[in-house]
């Protein structure tokens, strides 16, 4: 029993000493640190843009047809949604994005429920209802994009429908599916203040001249900015906005001011961003090299949705000659388009032949006639189809006097704004390119706002019509004019927004294009077939050949913008949309 007992005493021992040694007790974890507070830029400064050429024409936005004037306005009052550098969709006053039925007719839109009006009253989905149904498509306002909201149903241009759902949720539909119709008109979709608005109902007058509107007096945290002040041609003004809807948590805008700073000429504006004067501004062509020289300067060199172009007023107050799309055609083939990129755009160009930009899906230049370029750059050429034309003489050594059909010279006036050098330069191209086949050319160089009401908005003679930029096809704009030096935007993602330039009826077609199948194409491809984006090209594509063909205008390049910024400017995002998050934008240094 010893024996066992020592047995097991020795057997306890060996267990226990074979044992796993006792866990070290856990340590208790350190506190997870919180991660640092955001830091955002301070707010400081005035930043200035610099401009050269035209001033905006009007802050009550519903009557605008240029992009300064819509430029203004949006410091102050958004849209519900913009796009960045890649287009892709960024909610504004959208809560979330527009919510589309199955059969693709009906567009579901809710806006945030934190916008206000000055007067602190909640903007309203009622509101957005009021603008469209009676101010957009009334018949007395005279909305140049009403082409947007319309639709062909039996033969009938007729508007979608618009219905109220509640405070912050109305509902858009539509008898006929158009794949680029939240793209080309919902997006940009800004309301006018019911309230307000329907003081002025019915009377265009009252409501053109509204207090309200044209100091935007009404725009509450809609917008980064607040106005300040409008100085006629000398600078808009806009002040920061701390109540803004997008900087409640983050405290943009970062600038104090933004001044849009108007300048005489290019060359003046330019001296200001060498000088500091002013923060940022666009840089001719032939400026660019020296301004990438200095340390203080920043140049983005970005594509853009723009095109140059030199329009033909095909309408009764031009020379009848341009009514014939020979002659269109003779006079484009007369201005070499290489050498107005290499001369006057120093390289920063492509070639356009027709509106939709390369960045675009849609663009092709396939079975686009290029004229101004290779075999259609040919001035003798343009001498014999103008001989042909009736607007010239063979002589006796076969040589070809141009005169028009009573044997006097052709002379024709060409308009563009001032202050730029750039559009200087081109009209002084297009001069000298004519000149050589026998046209002499007058150039206007007139102040923007002159430029909209006196050449471009149009009416009936001895009519009561109200001006605008399309009265029909008998209008004609108070002062005659032959071509007009111009730069349009096309949307690349949803290019069919231009048939407000391009369709018979468009509301920006001052010039009187019409072409019945460009006018039908239009309309298909805002339609269910073009929900194949095969079909979709095909008919843009068509689209691209007959305006091409039809010459409406010379269509000379797709410019990339030059861009100064001082060095101390921060948070610009470059890109084709440059400026899309400028309430980003501040000064790393004092400013």
């Amino acid at each position: 029993m010893k024996r066992l007992a020592i047995l097991i005493i020795v057997l306890m021992a060996l267990v226990t000493n074979c044992a796993a040694p006792a866990p070290p007790p856990i340590p208790t974890p350190a506190p997870v640190p919180a991660p640092p507070p955001q830091v955002y830029p301070e707010v400081k400064g005035t930043f200035i843009e610099g401009v050269s050429g035209g001033d905006a024409e009007t802050l009550n936005w519903l009557l605008a047809a240029d992009a300064s004037s819509f430029s203004y306005a949006g410091f102050c009052i958004e849209s519900l949604a913009t796009y960045d550098n890649d287009w892709q969709v960024h909610l504004r006053h959208l809560a979330k994005p527009v919510a589309i039925s199955d059969d693709g007719l009906t567009y579901t839109v809710t806006i945030r429920d934190d916008l206000k009006w000055s007067d602190g009253t909640p903007v309203t989905a009622g509101d957005y209802v009021y603008t469209l149904k009676n101010l957009m498509f009334s018949d007395w306002l005279h909305y140049p994009y009403q082409t947007d909201w319309q639709e062909e149903v039996g033969g009938e241009t007729v508007f979608v429908d618009v219905e109220l759902v509640n405070d912050t949720t109305f509902v858009i539909k539509r008898q006929t599916i158009d794949p680029e119709f939240a793209d080309n008109a919902i997006y940009s979709l800004t309301p006018y203040p019911k309230h307000i608005a329907i003081k002025y109902e019915g009377d265009l007058e009252a409501f053109t001249k509204a207090e309200e509107f044209n100091n935007l007096t009404y725009t509450g945290n809609l917008g980064a900015y607040r106005f300040k002040e409008w100085i006629r041609n000398d600078k808009y003004v806009v002040e920061r906005n701390p109540d803004y809807y997008l900087g409640q948590d983050t405290g943009a805008p970062y600038f104090e001011e933004y001044v849009t700073k108007l300048f005489g000429t290019s060359t003046a504006m330019l001296a200001a961003l060498e000088a500091g004067d002013i923060q940022s501004c666009g840089i001719e062509p032939e400026q660019v090299a020296k301004f990438k020289q200095m340390a203080w300067i920043k140049v983005y060199t970005v594509p853009t949705s723009a095109y140059d172009l030199i329009v033909y007023n095909m309408r009764h107050n031009g020379w009848e000659g341009l009514r014939n799309k020979a002659v269109r055609q003779a006079i484009s083939m007369s201005i070499d388009k290489q050498t107005f990129i290499d001369e006057i755009r120093f390289g920063f160009a492509d070639p356009a032949f027709s509106f939709i930009p390369k960045p675009s899906p849609w663009y092709t230049e396939e079975g686009v006639p290029k004229f101004g370029i290779g075999d259609l750059y040919d001035k003798d050429k343009a001498k014999e189809m103008l001989l042909e034309a009736g607007y010239g003489t063979r002589k006796g050594d076969g040589s070809i006097a141009i005169h028009d059909k009573d044997g006097q010279p052709i002379k024709l006036t060409l308009v563009t704004t001032t202050g730029s050098k750039l559009t200087e330069d081109i009209t002084l191209f297009v001069k000298q390119e004519l000149g050589d086949i026998g046209i002499e050319v007058d150039f206007k160089l007139v102040p923007w706002p002159t430029q909209l009401r006196q050449y471009m908005m149009n009416k009936v003679p001895g009519s009561d019509q109200e001006p605008i930029y399309n009265n029909g096809p008998d209008a004609v704009s108070e002062e005659p004019w032959d071509m007009m030096v111009l730069a349009f935007n096309t949307h690349p993602i949803a290019p069919s927004g231009s048939r407000v330039f391009f369709m018979t009826d468009g509301g920006i077609n001052f010039w009187g294009y019409s072409n019945q199948r460009v006018d039908e194409l239009f309309t298909e491809v805002r339609s269910e077939e073009a929900l194949d984006p095969e079909v979709r090209k095909q008919m843009y594509a068509e689209i691209s050949q007959l305006i091409a063909d039809d010459q409406p205008a010379d269509f000379l390049s797709f410019p990339r913008s030059n861009q100064g910024f001082q060095t101390n400017v921060q948070g610009i995002d470059p890109g084709m949309r440059l400026g899309w998050n400028y309430h980003e934008w501040y000064f790393a240094e004092p400013g």
